[in-house]
């Protein structure tokens, strides 16, 4: 149920999910297997730090790295977008991806955002960045950060979060962003 709406999405929305949480790399399969590594269309992942982790097999000792799988998502028709922090453009997974058709990135100075958002039906939002630690794939427990998220199937809050996804995308919200309006951005690149 909308509790505000400022015409564009609701700012706030009630919504049915799954809280994962803790460090001991159990949400690391809701995350990766069970969530993003399924997409058949579309997957947006933003946030404002990523590594090139490993994504180990569960039924095989067989491991990838994060940009391995992605393009073998891509290599299935999935396309690709991430919003990324600036700085994350000297870090491996942009450096790897850079050059990769249907796998498309935009910087946004502000972004902190942490939105893994798979065909427009499967949401997670939390604390976690596109990292080892964050995510919970380090296989010793403890060693992993405590993080915390939702996992959602809900239509309005997936709406809503695409909606927004796609203003920050095609840089609608840079005419109000402090950063720009100070000099500090160019604006979404």
């Amino acid at each position: 149920m909308p509790i505000f709406n400022n015409g564009e999405f609701d700012l706030i929305s009630e919504i049915e999910g799954n809280l994962i949480l803790g460090n001991d790399g159990d949400s690391f399969e809701h995350i990766v297997h069970n969530g993003f590594l399924l997409a058949k269309k579309e997957i947006w992942f933003t946030c404002a730090k990523t590594t090139d982790f490993m994504i180990p097999n569960p039924y095989t000792k067989e491991a990838f790295n994060f940009t391995h799988r992605v393009v073998r998502l891509r290599n299935r028709g999935v396309k690709i977008n991430f919003i990324l922090a600036p700085r994350e453009r000297e870090k491996k997974v942009y450096q790897k991806l850079k050059n990769e058709e249907n796998i498309d990135f935009r910087f946004c100075y502000n972004l902190h955002l942490k939105v893994i958002l798979t065909d427009i039906s499967w949401l997670y939002f939390g604390s976690a960045n596109l990292t080892g630690a964050g995510l919970g794939s380090r296989s010793r427990k403890g060693r992993n950060n405590f993080e915390i998220g939702v996992i959602t199937t809900n239509k309005q809050a997936i709406m809503n979060v695409e909606r927004l996804l796609l203003r920050i995308w095609n840089g609608l919200e840079c005419d109000n962003c402090y950063q720009k309006n100070k000099g500090y951005c160019q604006g979404i690149e």
